[in-house]
């Protein structure tokens, strides 16, 4: 909805849904598209500014593997890959282009 009638008019329009699919199970909008794919929606990131960010201070913000450590997030040891590559020349191929 922000992407098609702005911020303000989308906002009021994405809580109008969100109340009216909460209280009565339907939305006056379904699903809409924005017109393009995700990838398409995409810029290079040489064309944004690098977003220097600070460095984790241990109490509001933590590094990467405090933050899995305080997810509880675990697996076994010896736990089989979940995740296949059919096909590891286009992989590859893909993360050069």
């Amino acid at each position: 909805l922000w992407s098609k009638f702005g911020t303000a008019i989308g906002v009021g329009l994405g809580g109008l849904d969100m109340w009216t699919n909460q209280l009565f199970g339907f939305s006056f909008f379904g699903t809409l598209k924005h017109g393009l794919t995700d990838a398409q929606s995409l810029e290079p990131a040489a064309q944004h500014q690098k977003i220097d960010y600070p460095k984790p201070d241990g109490v509001l913000t933590f590094d990467r593997l405090s933050s899995v450590f305080l997810s509880n997030t675990n697996h076994e040891e010896d736990q089989p890959v979940h995740l296949k590559v059919k096909d590891m020349e286009l992989q590859k191929r893909s993360e050069h282009d």
